[in-house]
């Protein structure tokens, strides 16, 4: 289900050229995370408009966006794969807080229609970084399609592929969740505003270093980096 609200100013494009990096963000938006609804909202906002003047300080990576939300049995794609541009405008993303936290269908669902689109338009893994924030403020409770062991693999799968995966939640280890999905690395939060704006601002910093290894080497010598 798309935001149909939301109109892509420059459609998603691969360029074989220069090397890609495209970020996924998989947003809690069950009912408890009203508390924290306006300052996700604004710190994805923040996120983005760093990723806009980084277009602007490394202007061989192409980047892109892709934001998905999940809540009450349902997973949504809020803003679908678009390209970074700094003169353009991106609405701020809205979250609709109800119901129960389905998280592995958001993870699941999430990366699976990005790989699917990616194939499609033509990205290739040799010059395409995909890097994966997942936020949420509770545990898995009600997914109906994947599994905790079917997530599993599927990151496994692509971390194949050179997708970095970063959980940031508030009841589960980041540890946990390395043996639980085999995730890369994450922050473990308060459940509070503050708390998911550090985790908002600490994913961003991260995801910036990890680009700029990205666009000075080569893949086999990233991930010899990423692996060591």
């Amino acid at each position: 289900m798309t935001n149909n609200n939301y109109t892509p100013q420059d459609q998603a494009q691969p360029n074989a050229s220069t090397k890609n990096a495209i970020t996924l963000f998989i947003i809690d938006q069950s009912g408890s995370m009203e508390p924290l609804k306006a300052a996700t909202q604004e710190s994805h906002s923040a996120v983005i408009a760093k990723i806009k003047q980084e277009s602007i300080d490394m202007p061989t990576l192409h980047q892109y966006t892709n934001t998905w939300a999940f809540g009450h049995h349902q997973v949504v794609e809020q803003q679908p794969l678009t390209k970074v541009v700094a003169s353009e405008f991106y609405p701020e993303l809205s979250l609709r807080c109800i119901g129960s936290t389905p998280l592995f269908d958001g993870i699941g669902r999430a990366c699976s229609d990005l790989e699917m689109r990616l194939q499609n338009l033509g990205f290739s893994s040799d010059n395409t970084l995909v890097t994966v924030a997942v936020f949420t403020d509770g545990e898995e409770n009600s997914s109906r399609t994947y599994t905790q062991a079917e997530v599993k693999r599927l990151v496994t799968r692509l971390k194949t592929k050179g997708w970095v995966f970063n959980y940031y939640g508030t009841d589960v280890s980041v540890e946990e969740m390395k043996e639980r999905l085999s995730f890369d690395d994450g922050m473990m939060m308060a459940k509070n505003p503050t708390s998911f704006k550090m985790a908002m601002h600490d994913f961003a910093a991260k995801s910036t270093l990890l680009k700029g290894d990205w666009i000075k080497m080569d893949k086999d010598d990233f991930d010899a980096l990423r692996d060591s």
